[in-house]
């Protein structure tokens, strides 16, 4: 462990002496708490008592670290620092309201969140020095193997804060930010440092705003081409990959006669995807009058590859099909089906229609009846995997809304990702998963009550992803949409902006090392200035982030001008 190079206790950083001492802070005097104009010594700022400025308190073996949060004069002083008041004899006596967060220990220089032993009433506290603060940040950091570069210490240019890939990654992170904080901004400067450190990195983007990402392969999830000359790669999430689950959602089918009626027919249409020759000429399965047991033998013998995700089956017939389950169930003998069944029928027919909707639907084509031109985008990611590609990146921008079926695609693409690293895909190559606007893809149920799909794959994925190598980086403007389950996996969270309280209690919840106290400097951080917060950093950290090398933007995604064209803009 190096050295101090600095000595903690800077007679000419003096703030004041401690007066009071609880578990979680130390009030004190502020004797040049009044002073406006600030003193410099050794190059360095010194304004000798400002809320948010962090202080050392003097110890016997140990400095412990703090920030101040409150500043006040007691009441009977309050009056002192008026102007106009004729008696100017009247001395201010600020007092000081400092929240403990961790310590460094003197002699051997190391630091920790732990406090050895409180201060006591009496102890000197001094304004921290820029390379105490970045002693104490290096001594606590993770730096073994590659590092991920986060920014500067807020207000201190020289103390640059980087954290060990393990860190960031290695036990998910989670970029937390109203809109406007600069959440966007971290997002686009993370994936490009996986690139740096040739890692591999899957960003799916529900907004387009990160086209603007270099040296990254870019896909687009639905959509068409404008013409023969254009170079955008266009995708489908072709209709096996959802589950039945994810179909009934879809589908909507009632619980009585429609929803069994839909699981034969998938499973028939499957059946004969494998074994073209039970089908007609048309390629329906036809039961009406039909000898039970070839069929009855052929599922059996089948079950794993009917059961199997991505089975495959033609889902425009799936309407007719349906029609063709609703037969009696036994004929003139047990050994047949009957005949058509009429009730069966006219209870199928609502569902037919909305079967027929859905797949002739020109929303909904990247998923039942996709372009020829368009690949398999799950194809598309496991060639990314096994290629020399840095950065992945799924636009989302054309996937509709319409019947939750953006919600549903990308719960399926957690869901092949999560079953590849089961599997051991990405045990000696880790994959990054960047999941922005998490909060539409996470806590959330889809469908009506019957057919409900809790979206679960990727907070799947935050509880048991980081054994198989796959961890996430979720970026959201709404933390109190994401289950406490799933940050509670959170290893690092980086955090904007927050305005609303109920999302600066959430990050109080998740973090344990911040308090109400602390949550208060949430609402007040700058464009690209983020609170860090983790196991990687001895307290919590305001940070200046490192500004992507091009940052995103919406102009391509969307957003652009919501202006008439040729308006003249207002003053």
């Amino acid at each position: 462990m190096p050295k101090i190079a600095v000595s903690p206790f800077d007679r000419a950083r003096y703030l004041g002496t401690v007066t009071a001492v609880t578990p979680l802070d130390v009030r004190l005097n502020l004797p040049f708490g009044t002073e406006i104009a600030s003193a410099r010594y050794a190059g360095h700022v010194i304004d000798r008592g400002q809320v948010g400025e962090f202080v050392v308190i003097e110890g016997q073996t140990s400095a412990v670290l703090g920030r101040m949060v409150e500043i006040r004069l007691p009441d009977r002083d309050r009056l002192s620092v008026e102007p106009e008041r004729e008696n100017r004899a009247d001395v201010a006596n600020p007092i000081g309201v400092v929240r403990l967060l961790g310590s460094v220990d003197l002699v051997s220089g190391h630091s920790s969140r732990g406090i050895p032993s409180a201060p006591r009433v009496g102890e000197y506290v001094y304004l921290a020095h820029p390379d105490f603060l970045r002693h104490a940040i290096d001594s606590a950091a993770d730096k073994k193997g590659a590092t991920v570069r986060i920014g500067h210490l807020t207000g201190s240019q020289d103390s640059e804060i980087a954290m060990s890939a393990t860190t960031v990654f290695g036990r998910h992170c989670a970029i937390l930010g109203s809109t406007g904080g600069g959440k966007s901004w971290t997002t686009a400067h993370l994936v490009e440092e996986v690139a740096r450190l040739d890692g591999k990195v899957l960003l799916i983007d529900p907004t387009g705003e990160y086209h603007t990402l270099e040296q990254a392969t870019h896909v687009h999830l639905g959509g068409r081409r404008d013409g023969e000359d254009d170079a955008r790669c266009f995708v489908s999430f072709p209709h096996r990959h959802l589950n039945e689950m994810d179909l009934f959602a879809l589908l909507q089918p009632s619980q009585g006669v429609q929803a069994p009626k839909l699981r034969e027919a998938l499973i028939s249409l499957k059946l004969i995807a494998i074994l073209p020759d039970l089908a007609d000429e048309d390629g329906h399965l036809i039961k009406n009058g039909r000898e039970k047991k070839p069929i009855n033998r052929a599922i059996r013998e089948h079950d794993a590859l009917l059961r199997k995700a991505g089975a495959n089956y033609d889902i425009k017939k799936l309407s007719l099909q349906i029609h063709h389950e609703c037969v009696f169930p036994n004929g003139t003998n047990v050994m047949r089906w009957g005949s058509a069944h009429d009730n069966s029928v006219s209870s199928c027919i609502s569902l037919c229609i909305r079967v027929d909707g859905a797949v002739n639907s020109e929303h909904l084509k990247p998923v039942f009846s996709p372009e020829d031109y368009m690949a398999d985008v799950t194809e598309v990611i496991d060639n990314f995997l096994v290629g020399t590609e840095k950065i992945l990146r799924v636009s989302m921008r054309y996937m509709p809304f319409e019947q939750s079926a953006r919600e549903l695609v990308v719960n399926a693409l957690g869901r092949h990702l999560l079953a590849k690293a089961r599997d051991g895909n990405f045990k000696d190559s880790p994959l990054v998963v960047v999941l922005d606007e998490a909060h539409q893809f996470l806590n959330k149920s889809v469908g009506d009550e019957v057919n409900r799909v809790h979206l679960d794959a990727f907070g799947l994925i935050a509880k048991e992803g980081r054994k198989y190598g796959l961890t996430t980086v979720m970026a959201t403007q709404r933390p109190r949409d994401i289950p406490e389950d799933v940050l509670s996996q959170v290893g690092l969270l980086i955090v904007h902006r927050l305005i609303n309280e109920r999302d600066q209690g959430v990050v109080v919840s998740a973090s344990g090392a911040i308090d109400a106290s602390m949550a208060t400097f949430l609402p007040t951080l700058r464009e690209g200035e983020a609170l860090i917060i983790g196991s990687g950093a001895v307290m919590p950290l305001p940070v200046q982030v490192i500004p992507p090398k091009r940052r995103p933007d919406l102009s391509d995604g969307g957003g652009g001008n919501w202006m008439r064209p040729g308006a003249p803009a207002e003053d």
